[in-house]
């Protein structure tokens, strides 16, 4: 039985780098399996959603080619290339923003001009419904205080929830302390405030199950999870622990950064709990795949971008793939159809 294939990718600003190398990989072995080096990930998934970097990710898979609108601009490669460029400068330390806003204390860590800058180059004037595939990119919406999930397939049915992808993109990374909040306007020019969606769904594969089964794709009408495959995607496992001789006289200043990880942390290994049992539940246990590689070496810090750790962090991908070569193999056999495998 033909099931829908979903990929969900988690937040966690530059530690991106993590699934961005192993969809990379997961790609390359598609390309082997089908025989086709021009094979890209966004054909053979049906959903895609992601949080904060996910969400960046989620739309530049999406992101149609300029030469041919119904095939993906970017590879796996490319974006993955893009991470490495984009995000050691959007997490650049400027040291006159760091004097002004007393290293994030008055004001946010980093000064969204060249995070504005690099979606704006990622993404041009696509829109939202231009995407390939029905998606998902979450956000929070402050003035109303709701969740705000910005969606292709409901951006093509009106004017009044399609977006420019790069703005989508922004607002679904604005993360509370290291830049300042997103307004964004829709095709119809309502604007919207918006927060990363990190704060309620760092890890967006429930929300990415909740929608999918709403709609209808070629095999299926409004799946359930007995006919759904699944690929959830983390930026790494944080194990830092928090000591309680430490954190007992904690303030409020002391709290925020701790709070954030636990918030992001938390949430992702909830989702993960329920949507382990809600396939078990459906009979289909083994299409629900959950990714969370140690991050080894790496910082859990979503903005280190020393060079020291970008190589932690691609070390800590390359690791996980290097030991998990059966797992990876088993995910391109779910995602690429018996009839387009090379003979």
């Amino acid at each position: 039985m033909n099931k829908v294939r979903i990929l969900s990718i988690d937040g966690g600003g530059i530690r991106g780098i993590i699934p961005a190398t192993i969809l990379n990989e997961i790609e390359k072995k598609i390309q082997l399996k089908t025989g086709n080096k021009n094979s890209k990930l966004a054909d053979y998934v049906d959903f895609v959603a992601g949080t904060s970097t996910g969400g960046i990710l989620a739309c530049a898979l999406l992101t149609p080619s300029k030469e041919s609108p119904s095939k993906a601009r970017y590879s796996a490669k490319e974006i993955l290339e893009m991470f490495h460029k984009y995000g050691t400068a959007i997490f650049k330390k400027n040291l006159s923003h760091q004097l002004k806003t007393l290293w994030g204390l008055i004001d946010e860590k980093y000064s969204k001009y060249t995070f504005e800058r690099s979606m704006a180059s990622i993404f041009n004037n696509t829109m939202l419904s231009q995407l390939l595939k029905p998606c998902l990119i979450t956000a929070y919406e402050i003035s109303n205080r709701k969740a705000m999930f910005f969606t292709q397939h409901n951006a093509q049915k009106t004017k009044a929830k399609d977006f420019f992808v790069r703005d989508v993109a922004e607002a679904s990374a604005a993360a509370p302390t290291y830049f300042e909040a997103s307004e964004i306007s829709s095709a119809l020019d309502v604007s919207y405030p918006l927060i990363d969606g990190g704060v309620f769904a760092n890890n967006p594969a429930m929300c990415a199950y909740a929608e999918v089964r709403k709609l209808a794709f070629e095999y299926v009408n409004q799946p359930t999870s007995s006919n759904m495959f699944m690929l959830s995607l983390g930026t790494g496992e944080v194990q830092n622990p928090l000591l309680f001789s430490e954190v007992k006289s904690y303030g409020l200043a002391q709290w925020i950064k701790p709070l954030i990880s636990i918030m992001m942390s938390g949430n992702a290994e909830t989702v993960s709990y329920q949507l382990k049992w809600i396939f078990d539940a459906g009979k289909n246990a083994k299409s629900y795949i959950r990714i969370q590689p140690s991050l080894h070496n790496a910082s859990s810090e979503i903005d280190n971008v020393s060079k020291k750790n970008i190589e932690a962090l691609t070390e800590a991908a390359e690791l996980f793939i290097s030991e998990n070569n059966d797992l990876l193999e088993n995910i391109v056999s779910q995602l690429v159809p018996i009839e387009d495998t090379l003979s």
